[in-house]
Formats: structure tokens, sequence, C-alpha cells
């Protein structure tokens, strides 16, 4: 507790990162946002960061006393994609919750397969990509090209084309064949 709280003697909701929480209690805990892509954070970039994001997950869990609630949000990303439950929902034994909607079959299929895409890319960001500067490779739209730069921040290779005039940032999670 600090000043603040002590000083408060009206019921409140007191709101608070999961950083500081680590180390304290509450009978009654909220986790708001459990998306891919807020918790997980769509900024971790490696396997490590990841499970990094699943221990600050677990610290959260483990702070009720109580009772835990957790929610995610349903429908669309600002750009337009599908929003999915976080995938530290799926390392719960599914006994041990409650829902107020079951989830969907078909969601759930999606979600699975985002997941898996996910740790695919999230292994060759760990350990090194399949291409480097200077590779030829063959992509399905666009033909081939060389990869002329590797841009890790956007998580693209930047390709030069044989049939464009200029470079193009292709995404890593793109399928990519080798030439040879």
């Amino acid at each position: 507790m600090t000043n603040t709280d002590t000083a408060s003697v009206r019921n409140a909701v007191k709101l608070m990162t999961v950083h500081t929480a680590k180390g304290l209690e509450f009978p009654y805990v909220f986790l708001c946002g459990m998306d891919e892509g807020i918790f997980p954070s769509k900024k971790t970039a490696t396997l490590p960061g990841m499970e990094e994001e699943r221990r600050l997950a677990f610290v959260a869990v483990t702070r009720a006393q109580k009772r835990l609630f957790l929610s995610d949000a349903e429908g669309r990303n600002l750009d337009g994609s599908y929003r999915y439950p976080s995938r530290f929902l799926f390392n719960i034994d599914k006994p041990l919750l409650e829902y107020t909607d079951e989830l969907d079959e078909r969601l759930m299929a999606e979600c699975d397969s985002l997941i898996q895409s996910s740790e695919r890319y999230l292994a060759t960001m760990s350990d090194g990509l399949p291409f480097a500067v200077g590779d030829r490779i063959h992509h399905f739209l666009f033909g081939g090209g060389t990869v002329t730069d590797i841009d890790r921040g956007k998580g693209a290779y930047v390709i030069q084309f044989d049939t464009l005039p200029t470079t193009r940032a292709i995404s890593f999670r793109a399928k990519l064949e080798r030439e040879t």
C-alpha cells in the first residue's frame, strides 16, 4: 500500500500494472486485455521475450487470493485484423475456468493456427533467419529477387525483386523460397 491508498476511505477500484503487482496479493484480481497482441504484447519478437511475457502473466494470475477474472475483447483491431484470446489463457487447465460464453470452435481453431504460426516466427527470430543479405529468393507473386537488407524492427526482409524498380519490405512470415 502507498500513502494514497491509506488516505482513501471510500471503496474504489485501484489500477496497477502487472509489474507493480509483483510480491503483492489481492482478494480479487481483474486482468483485462488478455488478447494476442496485448498480453502478450505484439512487440514480443523472440522466444525468450515470449517466455518473459508468460512469466509476467503467471505473476499476474497468482496475485489473486479469492477470485481471478480474465477478460479479452471480441471484434477487430484498428488495423482490421481479428482479435484473438491470449495464448496464456490456453495455458490454464480448462476445468479451472468458468466462461461467460464458451469459445466458438472455429475461433479456437483460428487462434490455435495463429499461435502456432507465431511460435514458428519467434523460433526463426531467436535462432537466426533463414535468409541473409545477398541471398537469392523467390516470392510466389513478385518472382525472383535479392535480399538487400533485414529490418528486424519491422520483421521484414528488404528485397530488390528483378521485376520491380524499387525494393519491397516482405514480412519474415511470408512464404519465400531460396533460389537455386
